[in-house]
């Protein structure tokens, strides 16, 4: 794989910085800076055990040529943040100056934290030139689940992903050491889309991770995975020495996000014994 470019400083660029402690019975969001059109207005409460949940809003709704986004989030211990967004993310065509659009989202959670980070799934308009980068830090004792949904072209629409590149970069950190990175790259029109060995014509694929190593759990993913599996869908599960994780490709995102909302539940069942409420915005 080529290495990751660095963006071109143009266009309109945006940071956001949130950080979580536990404050009694609760999670608060105690810090919330933003620079240009990135926001978080609160964090929500729909559960029982005071997980935070927190939306990030960008009104321009989608990334233009030379746009970049920066997402900074730590949870302290014993805090408990869930991090989405209202709607799927929206990477436009560029421009004729080639300019690069760039999101960076990097969460650190600390002894004894939760950490989730579960965006919406981004879509890349054909022509777009996309580096998407997400890195978790996570320290010992430190729990994790998050998931990244990319779907290349609008195949609802008809357009096909024909022109311009997405690279990808996904890494996770225990103590400052990698225990995952993964990096890729996809051009329109390239074989990799197309081919059995690459995507398989199929346009959405996302991976999901969590901070798990239990047997029955991964069974019971396992079983699930056969259960949503079909013609136009797949999705398996890998169990890594410190993480779990799960892949899909699909035709379409609506068949991955189903799936991965029932693996969410059930990862969260496993790790907190009790039934996870979701965030509403999902489902608006």
């Amino acid at each position: 794989m080529n290495a990751i470019a660095t963006p071109v400083q143009a266009g309109w660029s945006a940071t956001l910085s949130l950080e979580f402690e536990r404050r009694g019975p609760r999670t608060a969001l105690v810090r919330n800076r933003h620079d240009g059109p990135l926001r978080v207005q609160r964090p929500f409460y729909p559960e029982p055990q005071g997980q935070a949940h927190a939306y990030i809003l960008h009104p321009p709704g989608g990334i233009v040529a030379g746009d970049s986004l920066t997402i900074d989030t730590a949870v302290g211990t014993a805090a408990h943040a869930l991090v989405t967004t209202p709607s799927a993310g929206r990477v436009y065509c560029s421009n004729r100056q080639r300019l690069l659009q760039t999101q960076q989202v990097t969460m650190t959670v600390a002894s004894g934290g939760f950490g989730e980070w579960l965006p919406q799934e981004n879509i890349v308009f054909n022509d777009a030139r996309a580096i998407n980068r997400t890195r978790i830090h996570l320290q010992p004792g430190a729990r994790f689940i998050g998931w990244e949904i990319t779907c290349l072209g609008r195949p609802a629409s008809a357009e096909l992903f024909v022109a311009g590149s997405l690279q990808q970069h996904f890494e996770v950190t225990l103590e400052n050491r990698p225990i995952l990175l993964e990096k890729s790259r996809f051009d329109g029109g390239c074989a990799l889309l197309a081919e059995r060995w690459g995507l398989n014509g199929r346009p959405a694929l996302a991976t999901m991770v969590c901070t798990l190593q239990d047997q029955a759990a991964e069974q019971a993913l396992r079983d699930l995975c056969e259960q949503h599996r079909n013609d136009r869908f797949e999705i398996e599960v890998t169990q890594l020495p410190q993480l779990l994780i799960l892949r899909a490709q699909a035709g379409q995102a609506e068949p991955i996000k189903k799936a991965f909302f029932a693996a969410w539940h059930l990862l969260r069942r496993t790790m907190l014994q009790a039934e996870a409420v979701a965030p509403r915005i999902w489902f608006t």
